[in-house]
């Protein structure tokens, strides 16, 4: 490394200073961008979920990768921006794979305020405590004054199966 002396005074304060100096430029300063969201270490998720607010029921409880982890606190602060709007509880959805459709209580005539939320859940297992996770979300996200009236959750399996089957049939002949 090639040193370069800051000072030309030689004083001892001085040249302490170009060895400090010197250190400071080999330094792996990488680690230390944690707001780039895909190259920070897996570990520090959770730190900036928490940081972001967006632990628990605001949606890390619903997040099953590390890829919808890492777009969730990416669009943290614009869910927090949008908080208890449509756009904001539909986004939410779709950053953890779920498509959701929304119907808002004058579309389908029901009771003022109240809203229903279609689910299509593809691959995905469904019981009650995702269930009960996704309502949490959903009160999370949702305007405050408003009412989940019904959670209709559509299970979609795209398996396909293939059967194979072998016959072995052998005849013995004694002379």
């Amino acid at each position: 490394m090639n040193k370069q002396n800051l000072s030309p005074v030689k004083d001892l304060s001085a040249m302490t200073f170009d060895e400090l100096f010197s250190r400071f430029q080999s330094l792996d300063t990488e680690c230390l961008l944690v707001y780039l969201f895909d190259k920070v270490e897996e570990s520090a998720l959770i730190h900036l979920a928490e940081q972001f607010h967006i632990t628990g029921n605001e949606g890390w409880a619903n997040c099953t990768t590390i890829g919808e982890k890492r777009d969730l606190i990416k669009n943290s602060l614009n869910l927090h921006r949008y908080r208890g709007t449509r756009f904001s509880l539909l986004r939410v959805l779709e950053i953890l794979g779920l498509n959701g459709q929304l119907q808002e209580w004058f579309e389908y005539g029901g009771k003022p305020y109240h809203f229903k939320i279609s689910i299509d859940m593809n691959n995905k297992a469904f019981d009650e405590t995702t269930e009960k996770s996704l309502t949490d979300l959903i009160d999370a996200n949702k305007n405050v004054r408003s009412k989940l009236e019904v959670l209709i959750i559509n299970l979609i399996s795209s398996v396909t199966q293939k059967y194979t089957s072998c016959a072995i049939t052998s005849e013995e002949i004694t002379v």
